[in-house]
């Protein structure tokens, strides 16, 4: 006797989420053809959807290109709230080579969709407006990394001389210019071993202007007397 179909639905493996399929979908375009050529059309096709499920999960292109940014971060969040628990921790150097490496591997993915966004201006207002009201972009890291970098400057392990933010904003900088060049110049095959050592190498630049001078006085504030 055949089992009732609600029974026999029940067993099967439950299809993809849709609006994952739509990401992937998107990613997979975007990598092999770019932003210009892809159509709202050619990412349903790609997901095996009507073109109208996109517009069900997203409101428009916009939107789905910041989901997409959105599936590339991998670890950089987690990096930068565990910055916390590495203060006087470990080295200030390793603590910054962590994260440059979190930094550039999202900086990696994300850099050619970026970059492509430049070709559509009117994409790039409308994302870039999303990205606002929501609060996103370089100033939530600029500003874990620069409270890190104050809290090491209070125990004496960062030279009190050293501006937490301008530090923070030259280590996404070095991350971004670093996928960028490896992207652009050698087509996104620089290796992670390469990688690491010029990211190792940044790190300790950094520190050069980073280490304490002697004499520098610990939890002075910058300016003070002695």
């Amino acid at each position: 006797m055949a089992k009732p179909y609600a029974t026999r639905s029940a067993l099967r493996t439950p299809p993809p989420d849709l609006k994952e399929r739509l990401i992937a979908a998107t990613e997979k375009l975007l990598a092999s053809q770019g932003l210009g050529c892809v159509s709202t059309r050619d990412i349903a096709k790609a997901a095996n959807v009507a073109e109208g499920a996109l517009y069900h999960h997203f409101g428009d292109k916009a939107e789905l290109i910041l989901s997409v940014v959105l599936q590339q971060v991998g670890d950089f969040p987690e990096v930068l709230q565990s910055l916390p628990l590495r203060i006087g921790e470990n080295t200030v150097q390793k603590n910054l080579e962590t994260v440059l490496e979190s930094a550039f591997a999202f900086h990696h993915r994300i850099a050619p969709l970026v970059c492509s966004l430049f070709a559509d201006q009117e994409l790039l207002a409308k994302v870039r407006g999303m990205m606002n009201e929501r609060s996103m972009g370089p100033g939530r890291s600029v500003f874990a990394i620069s409270a890190y970098l104050r809290a090491e400057q209070q125990l004496g392990r960062v030279s009190m001389s050293a501006v937490p933010e301008t530090v923070a904003e030259l280590m996404l900088a070095v991350t971004f210019n670093r996928a960028m060049q490896d992207h652009f110049f050698l087509g996104g095959a620089e290796g992670d071993s390469k990688a690491r050592r010029k990211l190792r190498e940044a790190a300790r630049a950094l520190m050069v202007g980073l280490q304490p001078a002697e004499g520098d006085e610990r939890g002075a504030p910058k300016g003070s007397k002695k």
